[in-house]
C-alpha cells in the first residue's frame, strides 16, 4: 500500500487548478465524472513541466516533447457539485529519457486528497518519433524539482521508470 503525504505537504505544491466543481462535471451518480479527474490530473503536470523549461516554444524550437505512455488513477473520495478543489502536481523520478509525475486532486472543503493520478512520460524527438535524452537544462530543472518533492514518491502506486 502506498502512503499519502500530509495535506500540508500536498498543499506546498503549486496549484494549477483552483475551482469549484461545476454542473457540467457531474455525472449520473451525482459526483464529479472520472473524465474530469483525468483531464485536470493530466494537465496540471504538463503546465508544471512547462515552467521547468518545456513551455510553448519547446516543440517548435527544439523539436522535442514528452509523450504520455502510462497512467494510474486512484479515487480516494468523491467531489460533488460546488465542492472546491485544487490540483497539485509533483515529479517523483526520471531517467535519461523518461519522467514520472503525480497529480494530487485535493478536496479543499473536506481537507483530503480525493484522487491521485500518476503519469509516465517518455521524452521524444518530434522528427523521429523515438525516445531521446532529456536536454541537460531541462534535466537539471527536473532533478531540482524531484529533490525538493522526494516525499511525493511515497504516494506512487508502483508505476516504474525503466532504466
Amino acid at each position: 500500500m502506498t502512503d499519502l503525504p500530509s495535506l500540508e505537504l500536498v498543499r506546498s505544491l503549486p496549484a494549477y487548478f483552483e475551482q469549484t466543481v461545476p454542473d457540467d462535471y457531474i455525472d449520473e451518480n451525482g459526483h464529479m465524472n472520472i473524465t474530469k479527474y483525468f483531464e485536470l490530473g493530466a494537465w496540471a503536470p504538463w503546465l508544471r513541466v512547462g515552467e521547468l523549461g518545456v513551455g510553448d516554444s519547446y516543440i517548435p524550437e527544439r523539436g522535442l516533447s514528452f509523450f504520455t505512455v502510462e497512467h494510474h488513477i486512484r479515487y480516494l473520495g468523491e467531489l460533488r457539485l460546488g465542492d472546491p478543489l485544487s490540483v497539485r502536481p509533483a515529479f517523483v523520478g526520471r531517467t535519461a529519457k523518461a519522467l514520472h509525475g503525480i497529480s494530487f486532486v485535493v478536496d479543499e472543503s473536506r481537507d483530503k486528497v480525493a484522487c491521485t493520478m500518476e503519469i509516465l512520460y517518455v521524452h521524444i524527438s518530434m522528427e523521429t518519433r523515438r525516445s531521446v535524452a532529456i536536454p541537460d537544462d531541462v534535466a537539471t530543472a527536473l532533478d531540482g524539482e524531484i529533490a525538493q518533492r522526494d516525499w511525493a514518491l511515497g504516494a506512487a502506486t508502483g508505476l516504474t521508470l525503466r532504466r
